[in-house]
């Protein structure tokens, strides 16, 4: 979907938007948001992460896979830029899935190095209800925010869309993707991804000679659980950030 200059200026999707991107995310289980983020911005963004990612993979080994690093990220800027952790216009998206009291619990990267292999087909969540086949309302969704373009050749994620987030989690995955259709969600920078938590995906192979950074958030209603370590902010930078914006951290550990 393509965020007009109008919506954009003004910091808010018009209702029909909102209701079209609604829908995508819960009839595909995602919904590609355009031109979200300037390119003067994402320049920046990406200047920055590529100082600390190269400082982090010279002194830790890869953690998702054959050259595929996972890395959370400070909580300083530009990384919290309110553009980053609270833009409006992806707020919108995600209050009218999500419902009230919306937290952030995940503030990671995910960066694809030349070498990179396919992972394994996978959610992002535990199943709520494991004993059951029970489907419910989404509960979470990732944002993710490519710091360069997504190509073919540098290891753009591949989703399977259409329902796999509604699907039970006692399904074989690993059987039935291969005979699923799957897609390679192909972004320009400055476009935002928004998937549902469930949606089955994997990490493909970057052939390019340069590393794929992409930022990764996850939103979730506040009462959901995940196995991720809480995010560790500064009590200063916490108390700059507007009222929405500590709402959104406000289960996370607050330190000093």
């Amino acid at each position: 979907m393509k965020v007009s200059p109008e919506e954009s200026e003004r910091g808010a999707l018009s209702p029909v938007s909102i209701r079209l991107a609604v829908q995508r995310v819960k009839a595909d289980g995602y919904v590609v948001l355009e031109g979200v983020l300037p390119p003067e911005f994402i320049a920046e963004l990406r200047t920055v992460f590529m100082r600390r990612f190269q400082e982090h993979v010279a002194r830790t080994d890869s953690n998702r896979g054959v050259n595929r690093y996972q890395m959370h990220l400070p909580f300083e800027m530009p990384f919290i830029d309110l553009r980053v952790i609270a833009h409006p216009i992806v707020l919108s998206v995600i209050d009218a899935v999500l419902g009230p009291k919306v937290v952030c619990q995940y503030f990671a990267s995910d960066t694809p190095m030349p070498g990179s292999d396919y992972q394994a087909v996978h959610s992002d969540i535990h199943a709520l209800f494991p004993e059951t086949d029970l489907v419910v309302p989404a509960y979470g969704l990732v944002l993710n925010i490519p710091l360069v373009d997504f190509r073919t050749d540098n290891g753009p994620v591949e989703i399977w869309p259409g329902g796999t987030h509604l699907a039970p989690m006692t399904l074989d995955m690993k059987a039935l993707a291969p005979t699923m259709r799957s897609e390679c969600v192909l972004l320009s920078a400055g476009s935002v991804l928004l998937r549902d938590l469930r949606m089955w995906h994997r990490g493909t192979p970057n052939r390019s000679s340069e590393p794929r950074p992409n930022i990764a958030l996850i939103y979730a209603r506040h009462w959901l659980k995940t196995e991720y370590p809480p995010i560790s902010i500064p009590r200063e930078a916490f108390e700059r950030l507007p009222a929405r914006a500590k709402e959104l951290f406000r289960y996370e550990r607050i330190v000093g």
